[in-house]
């Protein structure tokens, strides 16, 4: 199990399976090993949190000492919005959004050229990222200017360390704050890690990539311990192997797939890096024609009327949803991580809350507790209504695939 300092003295965050749901993100376990707090599957005791509700497991049995990896952190606190700001904006003059991507953004998201290039995308180079981050600080003060900036971290070299940068190479989507300040960015990675995800009495990891199909879909080899028996075989994605006894009762499952696709760039674990949390962002999406005219540290809503404010995931998602309904949108990182947009919706004065999650995410238990959870909240914390965008997945998963396919989504009110 891999695990993730917290800012809580004793608590873990677990970055690979937990032991709970299964899943990966989000989860915690305490340092004794003894209690997990699960995000997804419900308990008697939980506790309310900006990031959603954390429902209390109880461990019976301690995982052994010597499967458990617990990452190094020599983070620093994360600098303020508008420092964080200044640094950014610095990012942007010295790389840009590559070809790739930006026919990415063109033909597949169908993105407007003025879209692309006034939201500020990024890509994440994949060499020479010290000089980089060496043209960053001549555009701003000093060196110790990212310090606490999450991106930015100190390599140890052979004449003593020097700046560069963390994460994978991959499409960079800025987060705004709601004063237009860039807070943080996530990468949406060209080439997500593969791993296995297995149920039943099995175990196993990947031991080497190797070529891909014609069709281009991904494949491994992989090593997997079944009951007293280690086999090693080769996997393709997407493709699930399920073992059924003579009797026809389950007796495991594996597939692999591709990881997560869309990453916080953050640097808490490296030297002089900073984490994205304590809080993490949330983005805040106009319709491109605003974006000339929206200054820095500026409110927007001498610009559009943020009365009525759509709330989904994804801050690509966002735009490209504020593009085509002409209508502010903001990107929260996580269905039940709705009190983070508690307090920039009342300094915009909004005063009706439409939620645009994904339509497969909204049939899904957890989901659906998030939704009761967020009306709960609502109806206690403010004096807004809440309203619910539904559409037919067979129309598209998000409002953004709904929106490009010439659809618009129905709204039922939560909350009045």
């Amino acid at each position: 199990m891999r695990l993730r300092r917290t800012r809580h003295v004793g608590w873990y965050e677990i970055m690979s399976q937990c032991p709970i749901c299964g899943k990966k993100g989000w989860c915690g376990i305490n340092e004794d090993q003894t209690i997990v707090h699960c995000m997804r599957v419900p308990s008697d005791k939980f506790k309310d949190t900006d990031i959603g509700r954390q429902y209390t497991h109880y461990l019976t049995e301690r995982i052994p000492p010597e499967k458990i990896e617990v990452e190094v952190s020599n983070a620093v606190e994360k600098r303020s919005n508008d420092h964080l700001n200044r640094v950014y904006r610095a990012l942007t003059r010295e790389i840009p959004l590559s070809a790739r991507h930006a026919n990415h953004l063109m033909n597949d998201r169908m993105m407007d050229d003025q879209s692309i290039r006034l939201r500020e995308y990024r890509t994440m180079p994949d060499r020479d990222r010290y000089k980089v981050a060496k043209g960053v600080i001549g555009r701003i003060s000093s060196d110790t200017d990212l310090l606490g900036v999450p991106g930015f971290f100190a390599q140890e070299g052979r004449y003593g360390p020097y700046w560069t940068m963390a994460g994978d190479t991959g499409l960079m989507v800025p987060f705004r704050s709601i004063l237009n300040e860039i807070i943080g960015w996530q990468i949406r990675v060209d080439k997500p890690k593969l791993e296995l995800t297995m149920e039943g009495s099995i175990k196993g990891n990947i031991l080497e990539e190797v070529e891909p199909l014609p069709n281009g879909l991904r494949r491994a080899r992989c090593s997997l311990q079944v009951q007293d028996k280690t086999l090693e075989v080769i996997l393709t994605e997407k493709d699930k192997k399920i073992c059924n006894s003579k009797s026809g009762q389950f007796v495991f499952s594996v597939r692999l797939q591709q990881g997560t696709k869309y990453w916080w760039w953050s640097s808490g674990s490296k030297l002089n890096g900073a984490s994205i949390g304590g809080p993490l962002p949330v983005h805040l999406a106009l319709p491109y024609p605003c974006l000339p005219y929206w200054k820095t540290g500026e409110d927007p809503s001498g610009l559009i009327d943020c009365s009525e404010i759509w709330i989904t995931e994804g801050a690509m998602k966002a735009d490209l949803a504020s593009d085509m309904m002409v209508k502010p949108f903001m990107a929260i990182p996580g269905t039940g991580a709705f009190r983070l947009a508690l307090e920039p919706l009342k300094q915009l004065g909004c005063r009706h809350v439409v939620l645009a999650y994904d339509a497969d995410a909204v049939t899904t238990p957890e989901v659906q507790r998030s939704l009761e959870l967020c009306a709960e909240f609502f109806a206690k914390e403010s004096d807004m209504a809440l309203s619910l965008a539904m559409w037919d997945a067979s129309l598209g998963k998000g409002i953004d695939d709904l929106l490009r396919a010439n659809y618009v989504p129905q709204v039922s009110s939560l909350l009045a």
